[in-house]
Order: C-alpha cells, then structure tokens, then sequence
C-alpha cells in the first residue's frame, strides 16, 4: 500500500540504466470464456515470445502471443497464435485464424493490438507511448507462460540501451511512475528527485507527462515537436558523473502534478544512471 496506509507518507521509485531493469511492456492473461469457444478447442492459457529481428519482411521488433489450446481429453488443440511486426505504420490484425498478424510503429500501437487479443491486458512501463519499435534495438525473449492471477503483470520487452536512442542519437534512461500503478493518472507530491548520470557530455533531465489518453494530441515523428507538446513540469541538465539534486521539498513545499509521469534522462555516450523519486500521494 502507497505509504503504508498513510497518505501523508513519502514513497520512493528508483531506477537504474540497463538491457534488463528497464521493462517497456506489462502483460496479464485472464482466463475467462471466449466468444465461441467450445469444449473441444478451450484455452488454457497465453504465452508470449520477442525476437528482436524476427518482424514480418522488416527485420523489426517481432511480439508474438500464443493462446494455447487443449481438447476435452486434455489432449494439444488448434492454437490461436497472435504476432506484431514492428514497421512503418499500424496496420490492424488480419482474420485468418488461427494465424493473425499486424504491424506497429509505436509503443502505443502494440499496446492497443494486444489488448483486441480476447483475455489480454497490456500497458506500457518505462517508456514513452510514442517510442518506436520499428527496430530491432530489443532483447530477445524465449516462449514465456502470462501470468493468469488476477493484476499479476509479466514485465518485458527489454531495449538494448546503446541502440535504442531518442532524438538521433542520445541514449536514455526511462522510468514511469504513477499513483496507485505506473499507468494510472491518480496526483502526487514530488518532494525529492535525485538523479547520478554519467556520459561523454552533460545532458538532460525531463519529467512530463505521459497519459496515453493524451497521445493523439501530443504525438510528433519530429522528437522536439513531441517534447514540446508535452506536459514538462522538468527540463534541466545534469552535470556527468555528479549527484544532482534536481528537487528537494518538504510535505509542505512539495508540488503537486498528475501522473503518470516519466522520468527521461538522456544524454550523449550515457553509460550509467541511478534516479530515485520521492513522492506523497495526493488523491485518494
């Protein structure tokens, strides 16, 4: 519970740049009963795999979900498999079962093709909804099982942190927040940001905002045009290799905003990051 059962309570989120504590993707598969389903070909449960190269006829991003299937006697059914490509431009899931394919640009485009899967729940972590996944700047991922318990997410989708860049060419560090969960708009209190990030040259702190209700209004290919559509309540800049304390407040003199934030801290041959946010909650 957000500061153990006291709303006034300081609660801490930190992160830290890697391949592999940065997950950009959240997945549950509820196992509740499918428009048609039939006793001979039931699901009995979602796996999820992700080849960073493995797009059809790009060499993208590739997120391929399985409904797995059994039979009456529990003997294997026809699976229902469901795959993204990363590409271009969103193109809606094909109706050839039981193989169904579509394309994305965005993080926001493969969250929404996800959640069409019947049973599925996918929101975004830390990232932006605009980032692209026309790359393959990702980890790979063997076939992994959904988790079925009910608000349990499978965190994934890794970046490879030295490719998967912002604005041409700087690596970042993302990490959302929000109140109760990172993908929920509920207000906070910042009391406390504390950013360590080392690189080649100074760089840059960003906090804003990052509701994908607001993504149709905001979203830009042009990274400044985007940036500049944004809710930025911080943009400042680090100097490498030197503790930065960009806010410092107390219950008092604390700001309040809405989230869910992001916490983007980029910078050219960025090599390490450790950022830590302490935050009140603000709505009940």
């Amino acid at each position: 519970m957000i500061g153990n059962g006291n709303a006034n309570a300081v609660f801490t989120k930190s992160g830290t740049l890697s391949n592999t504590l940065m997950p950009c993707l959240a997945l549950n598969y509820s196992l509740k009963p499918v428009a048609g389903e039939v006793p001979t070909n039931w699901i009995q449960k979602a796996t999820v795999a992700i080849d960073a190269n493995g797009g059809a006829a790009t060499s993208k991003l590739l997120v391929t979900v399985t409904l797995v299937r059994y039979d009456q006697t529990g003997a294997a059914g026809t699976d229902y498999t469901y795959a993204i490509s990363g590409a271009a431009a969103k193109v809606a899931w094909d109706t050839t079962a039981p193989t169904y394919t579509a394309s994305a640009l965005t993080m926001k485009d493969v969250v929404d093709l996800l959640n069409e899967i019947p049973g599925l729940q996918a929101h975004v972590l830390h990232c932006p909804h605009s980032l692209t996944v026309n790359t393959d700047f990702w980890q790979d991922l063997a076939t992994t099982d959904v988790p079925n318990q009910p608000a349990k997410f499978q965190n994934i989708l890794y970046r490879t942190i030295t490719t998967n860049v912002i604005d041409t060419d700087k690596e970042v560090f993302f990490m959302r927040v929000g109140v109760p969960e990172e993908r929920d708009a509920g207000s906070m209190r910042l009391a406390k940001l504390d950013v360590l990030a080392t690189g080649a040259a100074h760089g840059r702190i960003r906090l804003y905002r990052d509701d994908i209700r607001d993504f149709d209004d905001e979203y830009s290919a042009t990274f400044a045009t985007e940036q500049a559509n944004k809710q930025m309540f911080i943009d400042t800049v680090f100097v490498t290799a030197t503790q930065t304390a960009v806010v410092a407040h107390d219950q008092l003199t604390a700001l309040t905003y809405q989230g869910p934030l992001l916490l983007a801290v980029d910078g050219s041959d960025l090599t390490a990051c450790v950022a830590s946010m302490g935050m009140i909650q603000a709505s009940i």
